[in-house]
């Protein structure tokens, strides 16, 4: 904890800020080890107030010790008025990208004469980067999610929908001793397999249909992110020329995946092999994404991506096919770049699993 502080007051202060503050939750259980579902933090240089209502009292008594903390019985921002802990020559930098307009707005009325800083991605740089014990809650999310895959299976036939798949995935990871989902788990059949994130609906599977799973728990606040695509009896020619592609395409990227590496040229292993297939619109997003306290996160792996793949991080690896009215192809692993290796952390067979 105190190692993620002093980065952060090291950014700050190259930034000009004197306070930040924290409105992101995964963000506040980073720092802090606060897992209530409200609250926001400043960081000064010097100290920390984490600003909870009374629900949280005795929960953030036991969880945190890094920081002050302040109960609020009206809104966030009046204990620390109280406190005098912003001084009105203070710079107070805060998240753009999860700040809320409503909030922005109390925030500039609590501190009329302050100057408010947006930043971007300024926590997820330091996120990036992992420790290892958080490359270790990663890899204890995926071997929950790993685990629950196989006793899923038996539940995907002819007849079944969709959502009863998706219930059964979130349950069984939490028998597993998920803390829950990563996000909805995502299952789609047949036409539905062609929307990337086409969460479980009502749709009944039907044979001859590829099945789309992508899911992932959360484990001490890290997340877990696969995607598997199995085959209820056989499918037809251009289901199984998809697969074969985006296997491929998967094991290219793998393979290819390294610290130093930019994200672009990782992303163009998958997409320039599919184009050489003669898939050249079917793949719509990116590559991959940075794995860790959020799902989607640093760096992003994509044709247009400024980001390089620095070492001791997590990403995830995802190739897809989607073809309207047909179906859909995604097969997505975690890897964890290490400074001398590189090691899959989701080790599920990516043959085609037909379901009879």
């Amino acid at each position: 904890m105190p190692d993620r502080l002093s980065r952060l007051r090291t950014t700050m202060k190259s930034l000009g800020m004197d306070a930040f503050l924290v409105s992101s939750l995964p963000h506040l259980r980073y720092l802090f080890s606060f897992t209530g579902s409200a609250g926001i933090a400043f960081i000064t240089r010097e100290s920390c107030i984490l600003i909870i209502d009374n629900r949280y009292r005795e929960q953030a008594g036991k969880e945190v010790e890094n920081a002050q903390i302040l109960i609020a019985a009206q809104g966030l921002f009046v204990p620390v008025q109280q406190a005098g802990f912003i001084l009105p020559e203070m710079k107070i930098g805060f998240e753009a990208a999860h700040l809320t307009f409503d909030r922005f707005s109390q925030l500039h009325k609590a501190f009329p004469k302050n100057a408010l800083l947006d930043s971007e991605n300024l926590i997820e740089n330091i996120v990036v980067q992992k420790e290892p014990v958080e490359i270790e809650k990663t890899r204890q999310a995926c071997k929950i999610a790993c685990s629950v895959f196989p006793e899923v299976l038996t539940y995907i036939k002819p007849g079944v929908r969709e959502c009863d798949i998706a219930a059964e995935i979130s349950y069984r990871c939490r028998r597993a001793g998920a803390d829950g989902d990563a996000f909805e788990p995502i299952v789609a059949s047949g036409w539905r397999g062609a929307l990337p994130h086409g969460i479980a609906s009502q749709k009944m599977i039907k044979a001859g249909e590829l099945v789309v799973i992508d899911f992932g728990c959360k484990w001490q606040g890290f997340n877990s992110d696969i995607t598997r695509t199995v085959a209820v009896s056989e499918p037809g020619e251009e289901l199984r020329r998809m697969y074969e592609a985006v296997k491929n395409a998967n094991i290219l990227a793998r393979n290819g995946a390294t610290h130093g590496i930019s994200a672009i040229e990782l992303d163009g292993f998958a997409r320039d092999f599919l184009r050489k297939e003669g898939f050249t619109s079917e793949f719509s997003h990116s590559l991959g994404h940075g794995l860790g306290i959020e799902v989607h996160s640093m760096p992003r792996i994509g044709p247009k991506s400024k980001d390089n793949i620095p070492t001791e991080c997590i990403i995830t690896i995802e190739p897809g096919l989607y073809k309207p009215g047909l179906g859909g192809v995604r097969i997505e692993d975690d890897l964890y770049i290490g400074q001398n290796k590189v090691e899959v952390l989701t080790p599920l067979d990516r043959e085609l699993l037909i379901l009879d």
